[in-house]
Order: C-alpha cells, then sequence, then structure tokens
C-alpha cells in the first residue's frame, strides 16, 4: 500500500483515539452516544489490523 494511504489510516486511527479519550475524560457530559463510540472502537480495530497485515504483502511482493 502507498504512503500517503498508510499516512491517512494512521492519522484516523489517531483521531478515533483521541476522540474516545475525551469522551472518557468528559463521561456523561460527551456529545458522544454509544453508537459513536463503537464506531470509533471499531475503525481502529480495523484500521490495526488492516496495517499489521499490509507489511507481510509487501514482504511477499520483495521475494
Amino acid at each position: 500500500m502507498t504512503t500517503s494511504i498508510q499516512s491517512l489510516r494512521t492519522k484516523s486511527i489517531r483521531q478515533a483515539k483521541l476522540k474516545l479519550d475525551q469522551h472518557r475524560e468528559l463521561g456523561v457530559q460527551s456529545p458522544l452516544n454509544i453508537f459513536e463510540v463503537a464506531d470509533l472502537l471499531d475503525r481502529i480495530r480495523f484500521t490495526e489490523e488492516k496495517l499489521s497485515s499490509e507489511p507481510q504483502g509487501f514482504a511477499l511482493i520483495l521475494n
């Protein structure tokens, strides 16, 4: 995968984690509902899984 797409993915992970940290700090005063929090958690997990599987594919191309 190109570097720009990887950097976009890592940026989206950082943003999602930041929103979750803010949600955690605000507690019940947070504007996020449970569905938005679940979506952020899913995005983080999916993106991290994608990033961890990509270097293996790249190594196969080089061999």
